[in-house]
């Protein structure tokens, strides 16, 4: 006998699920984090279109700046990356303190260094359950590895343990052509959901040339190649059904540099603070400048490098630690200072 149905149970629990179901989050998507080291932002403008074609991709497809900025007091490698990962400051009571830029000697790691636990962006991704993943072309990385593996990572206490490891798959390679291989091969496999990606090309010409922006140059070619390699990037996205409009790309640098003295550690000079911070994927507002959407949260600079204490602060390279967590609907890092309230908007994304 075919069972009854009540239609007041009916007329009850449809608007319950429905109401149910729309309150649940939606499956976050991915992230790929990428710092193209010593890349100044006027660089693009000057290849164009036809000489950074994904570049300009990027800027045409997402909201972008050519005014981000480094930290207030350092313009170098590892203490503007720390800040990245940490969304800390350099220096102070609250900021990350690692101020060395140098492979890191026996025993030192970021905590140890501090003398307190320095949570990161792998921290809350990894202990929610989210799989991690470190490309990096510069040795001097293996200081990330080192503060967050099973013996320096924190205890994790959010739901199930997933262990103290915080960065599940770590890569170093000098070689970024090669590097971006085992990217693209590991994307097609088994993609983690939270990357970070780390290209070192223009930051060697620079230091080896100086950061001439003309045609030519050894530090134009390098942008050049790193445009080639973001292109062959997105293209795997593109080419796989799990990533395909289901991944945000955010890309910023460490610091910007000199012509003339082949250097950036000056964190006066506006050539070595401005830096871009660009933002592509679902949900960005194409071909939009990040202070226009940000009015209520950041203040475009102009030509300073404003103070953290300042109100209204410029979009820094600290941001991105708690913008990608924000994109994959996950909270803020603890103890983090920049973006901690996660205010800084792309348009219609998480």
């Amino acid at each position: 006998m075919p069972m009854k149905t009540n239609p007041l149970t009916i007329t009850y629990f449809i608007p319950l699920l429905a109401t149910l179901f729309a309150t649940l989050p939606a499956e976050a998507g991915r992230v790929i984090f990428i710092s193209v080291d010593g890349m100044r932002p006027d660089a693009v403008d000057v290849l164009g279109p036809e000489g950074a074609p994904t570049f300009h991709r990027l800027r045409r497809e997402g909201a972008f700046t050519s005014n981000a900025r480094t930290d207030k007091v350092y313009t170098i490698t590892l203490p503007n990356h720390t800040c990245m990962v940490t969304s800390r400051g350099v220096v102070g009571s609250e900021g990350h303190n690692w101020i060395s830029n140098g492979d890191p000697k026996l025993g030192q790691n970021l905590h140890r260094n501090r003398k307190s636990y320095v949570a990161s962006m792998f921290d809350v991704a990894h202990d929610n359950g989210f799989a991690t993943a470190l490309y990096a072309s510069k040795s001097k990385f293996s200081l990330y590895d080192l503060s967050f593996d099973a013996s320096m990572g924190a205890e994790d206490k959010t739901d199930e343990d997933n262990g103290r490891d915080k960065i599940d798959h770590v890569v170093i390679n000098e070689d970024t052509s090669a590097l971006m291989t085992s990217l693209l091969s590991d994307l097609a496999v088994k993609p983690a959901d939270l990357t970070m990606l780390h290209l070192r090309n223009c930051d060697s010409a620079g230091h080896a040339e100086g950061w001439i922006l003309a045609t030519g140059t050894p530090y134009m070619e390098a942008l050049r190649k790193v445009d080639g390699l973001l292109g062959q990037l997105i293209a795997g996205i593109e080419a796989s059904p799990t990533l395909k409009g289901d991944t945000w790309i955010v890309l910023t640098a460490d610091h910007g540099g000199l012509t003339a003295t082949k250097g950036h550690g000056e964190s006066k000079e506006h050539e070595n603070f401005s830096i871009p911070f660009y933002t592509w994927g679902p949900g960005v507002k194409a071909g939009t400048d990040l202070y226009s959407i940000n009015t209520s949260a950041r203040e475009d600079p102009g030509k300073e490098n404003p103070a953290y204490t300042q109100s209204y602060q410029p979009i820094r390279n600290g941001d991105a630690g708690n913008l990608c967590l924000s994109l994959l609907r996950l909270p803020p890092i603890p103890g983090s200072t920049i973006n901690s309230a996660q205010d800084l908007t792309l348009g219609d994304a998480p």
